[in-house]
């Protein structure tokens, strides 16, 4: 798909016509998807083009924000977000915790707090870091509007313009738009069944090396990987901390969903090995992500710059949200809780490999997480999944995460992210047999194109020989 550019008095706009959705109401407007009526609406001219910042032009939408409007949709199977159940949350809990807060401490909760977060909130993200082995004082961590702000402000404080970093590859689109926004030169490497190729990393920081470059820091996922659901081993943790101390690389770890084990023994963060390593946690893969709390934990200079990149940007999260959180993991027994969630989320990892071995073509391959919310699986290499998304959704009703959402230099063509967490076991079976329909109409397609590009060669060939 090539996309049409129509010009104007004053800048771009970018169209991409899906003719498939286009028919059903839904059009994709540079990457952005949205719901129509019956017509679509005359695009507006940005008038204002000339006065956004330089950085504004590298900004770009999340793919996986764009498709949740479409895949909202009751008549689509949806493995596109990143959701947690939320479904099977504690709701008369919430209710109960958040009366207890308004009547305790109501004229506190509403209002302003330090930009550093609340510290009874502190205090029980330190009690948790600690039973993962992490020894860390509340001077240590400021609280965020999810990690994903977290994120923002160490791309913030630490990187300029053309700044290098290195990521893994696929890596975790919110870092990637979090750290493009301010400039930087990304560097990815890639990753396998065991996580980050540390080989391939210690070849890149030589390289770095002897071009004279020095990274700024490190961003991994290493538990439970967004989106490839794989796992750092610990023998490559081990000698990442002594890459990183050979190179005085700064390691930026986010660690979302290490608390949603489904089977094995915990593997340590690399924060409990290493004390300089920068944290980040959030509450929103294992209670409400719609309270917006996340946190990250780093040594007292880096958070002291973080506190001023917050005051600038928001000046303090949600007091209403930190002592709703801090009343529900004080007051009720919320590891039961996470225990029944994790079980959930195993049954339905289950049903989704069970359903990709019973219905996926054996020239498919997907990872098999021990934990977390997603997998990734690879398609034939001549398979373009974003292409394919639209024949999906439309023909099929079924919706996933194109892989190439997760590589900077548009790489991950024949990939795709499917997550497990929030579809039904049924709808998780249904979705898949959906899906495998698209993927075996793609390769047949493709089967019947390369015979013909044969047959015509010979006839050519023979041709040519009389």
């Amino acid at each position: 798909m090539r996309p049409r550019r129509r010009r104007g008095e004053y800048g771009w706009y970018h169209e991409t016509r899906l003719s498939s959705l286009r028919s059903r109401g839904i059009f994709i407007i540079g990457s952005r998807f949205l719901e129509c009526g019956r017509k679509m609406t005359e695009l507006i001219f940005d008038k204002w083009a000339k006065l956004y910042s330089e950085r504004t032009s590298l900004m770009r939408s999340s793919e996986i924000r764009n498709l949740l409007s479409v895949t909202a949709r009751p008549d689509i199977i949806s493995f596109a977000g990143g959701l947690p159940d939320t479904r099977s949350f504690p709701m008369e809990r919430m209710v109960e915790t958040t009366r207890r807060v308004m009547r305790r401490e109501g004229s506190a909760a509403l209002q302003y707090g330090p930009s550093e977060g609340h510290q009874g909130l502190k205090e029980i993200i330190a009690t948790l870091m600690r039973e993962d082995g992490m020894d860390v004082d509340t001077e240590e961590i400021i609280i965020t509007d999810g990690a994903q702000q977290g994120l923002e402000l160490i791309g913030k404080i630490f990187i300029d313009r053309d700044d290098e970093i290195i990521v893994e590859a696929p890596s975790y689109v919110g870092g990637l738009q979090a750290f493009s926004s301010h400039q930087a030169k990304i560097i990815p490497v890639a990753l396998d069944e065991d996580g980050l190729r540390v080989d391939l990393l210690e070849d890149t920081l030589k390289k770095l090396k002897r071009e004279g470059h020095a990274p700024k820091f490190l961003y991994v996922v290493p538990t439970f990987h967004n989106p490839a659901g794989v796992t750092l081993s610990a023998k490559r943790r081990q000698r990442l901390l002594e890459l990183a101390h050979e190179n005085n690389l700064l390691i930026i770890e986010d660690d979302p969903y290490s608390r949603l084990r489904f089977e094995g023994q915990p593997v340590r963060p690399l924060r409990s090995m290493d004390e300089s390593v920068v944290y980040l946690g959030t509450f929103s893969k294992i209670f409400c992500p719609g309270l917006r709390l996340g946190w990250v934990a780093a040594p007292r200079p880096i958070v002291e710059k973080l506190i001023f990149a917050k005051q600038a940007a928001d000046l303090c999260t949600s007091s209403l949200s930190q002592r709703l959180v801090e009343e529900y993991f004080t007051s009720h027994p919320w590891k039961a809780h996470l225990k029944k969630l994790v079980k959930t989320y195993k049954r339905r990892r289950d049903a989704m490999l069970e359903s990709l071995e019973e219905f996926f073509p054996p020239e498919a391959s997907w990872t098999k997480p021990g934990g977390g919310l997603f997998l990734w699986a690879t398609l034939p290499d001549y398979i373009d999944t974003t292409e394919m998304l639209a024949e999906a959704i439309d023909e099929e009703k079924v919706a996933y995460i194109p892989g190439r959402a997760f590589f900077h230099d548009g790489s991950g063509k024949n990939c795709m992210r499917l997550n497990f967490s929030y579809p039904e076991e049924e709808q998780i079976r249904e979705g898949i047999k959906r899906l495998a329909k698209v993927v075996r109409r793609q390769m047949e397609l493709y089967e019947t194109f390369a015979k013909g590009v044969h047959l015509n060669s010979g006839d050519s060939n023979e041709k040519g020989s009389d």
